[in-house]
């Protein structure tokens, strides 16, 4: 019996703790199974809409506010300022310094469509934290935007390459 375990500890070590972690993922899976079963019998109850999740007055929840207008307006002029800057610097021979802009500004179409995809993505997280009613935290998302975008452009700006 005594070799029988030596050969299988060679074979394959027995790591506890793994093993624990296995045997407890599998109990709380059984567990959460069970509960669904119980409390869901009915597969369409899972569509069910919660009234706690239907907004209260759909005319306080506006997205487009005058604060977020001026916010998108900014983040886009942010934008197109650097995008501007840093065409020029390309065009007379300079390089882009951000690694996660450089594989999208060889060529002013690929600038061009990248730069508005950033910009629409912007506005659509935004849009989705407002209807989670995190409005401060999107306006905050698009502050970044364009203060990134605003110091990008100062920088290409202050390092221009004359042509």
């Amino acid at each position: 019996m005594t070799t029988l375990l030596v050969m299988l500890r060679l074979v394959r070590p027995v790591v506890p703790m793994k093993m624990l972690l296995v045997i407890s993922v599998l109990a709380g899976m059984a567990g959460s199974l069970r509960a669904q079963d119980m409390h869901a019998p009915d597969a369409r109850s899972a569509f069910v809409v919660r009234p706690y999740l239907k907004d209260l007055d759909p005319a306080t929840s506006r997205f487009w506010t005058p604060a977020t207008a001026a916010l998108v307006t900014l983040d886009g002029a942010a934008k197109a300022a650097d995008s501007f800057a840093t065409r020029e610097n390309l065009d007379g021979g300079g390089m882009e310094y951000d690694p996660l802009a450089r594989p999208f500004v060889h060529t002013p179409p690929v600038q061009v469509t990248a730069t508005a995809a950033l910009f629409g993505a912007e506005i659509v997280a935004a849009y989705l934290l407002h209807k989670r009613h995190h409005d401060n935290l999107g306006h905050a998302l698009l502050v970044g935007g364009a203060v990134m975008n605003g110091l990008g452009a100062a920088s290409s700006f202050k390092h221009r390459v004359p042509r």
